[in-house]
């Protein structure tokens, strides 16, 4: 009798493996990689004027940036906060793009996404070279 838990979609099976076995490093840069997706999935919903769908994208964005807040350790200090504060205002950033339908609002937000992606996958190969260097480094998330 086949397990009625197993999912049958084999690519959601496979995202949701990845996901379970992924590092704290390539979550976060998952985790980038989809708010990048959802942004320029926004922005061409935006241009063919099709409201629902800059809705469902500029939402699964937000849900995004509520992730990544939630997830930093506000007690690890200074960097944290900062990062809270960013987030948060990309966030709103996104929140009054959808509100305006304003494309132009979404351009500091996938360059800020784009240049702390960039900045996670640099600092986790650093990590990978030399393990016992990053053992300090927290990654302002718990």
């Amino acid at each position: 009798m086949p397990n009625t838990t197993t999912v049958s979609n084999p690519y959601s099976a496979y995202r949701q493996t990845s996901v379970a076995t992924a590092t704290p490093d390539k979550l976060l840069i998952m985790l980038y990689d989809g708010a990048i997706r959802f942004l320029r999935q926004a922005r061409i919903a935006m241009e063919h004027k099709d409201i629902e769908a800059t809705n469902k994208w500029l939402g699964k964005l937000q849900d995004v940036f509520v992730e990544l807040t939630t997830s930093l350790d506000i007690s690890q200090g200074e960097i944290a906060v900062n990062m809270k504060k960013l987030y948060e205002f990309y966030q709103n950033e996104v929140i009054m793009a959808n509100v305006e339908k304003n494309m132009e609002r979404l351009q500091p937000v996938e360059e800020f996404l784009i240049s702390f992606r960039e900045t996670w996958v640099e600092a986790a190969k650093s990590a990978k070279e030399d393990p016992n260097g990053m053992r300090h480094v927290n990654y302002a998330n718990k």
